[in-house]
């Protein structure tokens, strides 16, 4: 666990628009949910922590090289596996987790990034398949799809140990039952998903850490809009496992877009989805909070804007009992920092004000902003809102 924490965590870090969450399980796991990770490339980006750095020097170490546990991809789009390429250079990933289909139906435009995760992934099914169950170290790898997946060629034989269905709970990670310390609940992508946006492929997840008697969960959605979000609480409610919707922070989908709780009518015009709200205020335990992981949000948005959206900050501020974040707000060019919840015996507790960024992450951004600005020295101001 990184050494200034006092408990499990969640870790929401500033990389811009995209998506970055370190999970802190126990002094020796760690789950990574997504990367969007580069050095500083702008001089108006200097909010952004270069996150392969920080990883490297603060996982903890197995054989003389940072270890992590788990890295999970919700979706190959560039700004959730920016980096990938070489964090795997760099640490040893213990577990993969992702959901194949998308590769299959968008394979043409494949960032440098989400090719290097695919072939890894392939790897490590070739290597479980093989090994006819634990793989090992570096080559564990969790498969979330349906039955009908494993009746292809690639994942014939594919053990259903490290298979997991929307719908189950995952409480093996890395090779471990974590059950008293981690609990995933997948929720989606849904079967029929592959054939819309790609954003709607998104694996999504609820993240139990902690202990029985002192816990915090966490739901992540990935890039998912209103529709999507409505099946996955619908289909809960079906099978009568609202539990697993419950949640002390919610990282607020797609960056804080519009279209988590708005769709547009035949006329253009914005309709707000109000029942999808009331679900998340209704499943919010006692002084939530909810992140948005992100640039800083405008006081309002033209239109055609990419997230963040003002109006989708608007709506989680009406229900939010705790406070609504911003990565990129909360992070300053004077004070790198990330959003960090951390659950002890006495509760939740906000744990980032004094956050000591790693001499290797303050060593690559001070290049990065003298190639940039020629001067180490950082501006004083952020501009720029969009992401795509």
């Amino acid at each position: 666990m990184f050494a200034e924490l006092k408990g499990p965590s969640f870790i929401f870090w500033p990389v811009g628009c995209g998506d970055s969450t370190t999970i802190a399980i126990s002094d020796t796991e760690n789950m990574q949910i997504d990367l969007n990770a580069s050095a500083l490339a702008e001089a108006d980006d200097n909010e952004k922590i270069p996150l392969v750095d920080e990883l490297v020097a603060k996982l903890p170490k197995r054989d003389g090289k940072p270890y992590l546990s788990c890295f999970v991809l919700t979706h190959p789009d560039l700004d959730h596996c920016k980096g990938f390429k070489d964090l795997l250079k760099r640490v040893t990933i213990g577990e993969l987790w992702h959901t194949p289909r998308v590769f299959r139906e968008y394979h043409q435009d494949m960032c440098e990034d989400a090719t290097a995760f695919r072939k890894e992934a392939k790897r490590r099914v070739k290597a479980t398949i093989k090994a006819g169950g634990d793989p090992g170290v570096g080559n564990r790898v969790r498969v979330v799809g349906y039955d009908d997946l494993l009746q292809e060629d690639d994942y014939c034989g594919f053990p259903k140990t490290f298979f997991t269905m929307p719908g189950q709970l995952v409480t093996l990670l890395d090779g471990v039952n974590v059950a008293d310390r981690f609990a995933a609940f997948v929720h989606a992508p849904f079967k029929n998903d592959s054939a819309e946006n790609r954003n709607e492929t998104s694996l999504a997840m609820q993240l139990l850490i902690g202990s029985a008697a002192s816990s915090m969960a966490g739901l992540f959605f990935g890039d998912l809009s209103y529709p999507t979000l409505r099946r996955v609480f619908d289909e809960t409610k079906d099978h009568d496992n609202m539990g697993k919707l419950k949640w002390d922070v919610l990282l607020a989908p797609h960056h804080c877009s519009k279209k988590a709780m708005y769709e547009k009518d035949d006329k253009g015009n914005d309709v707000l989805k109000q029942d999808i709200l009331d679900d998340l205020k209704k499943l919010q335990r006692p002084g939530g909070f909810i992140v948005s992981s992100s640039s800083a949000i405008p006081g309002s948005n033209s239109h055609g804007d990419n997230p963040p959206h003002a109006k989708a900050k608007n709506r989680y501020q009406e229900i939010i009992s705790g406070s609504f974040l911003c990565t990129g707000e909360h992070s300053t060019p004077e004070k790198l920092r990330p959003i960090i919840f951390t659950v002890t015996a006495q509760g939740i507790e906000r744990v980032d004000k004094n956050y000591p960024l790693s001499e290797e992450a303050k060593s690559d951004l001070a290049k990065a902003v003298a190639a940039a600005r020629g001067t180490n020295a950082p501006p004083s101001a952020k501009v720029g809102f969009g992401c795509k």
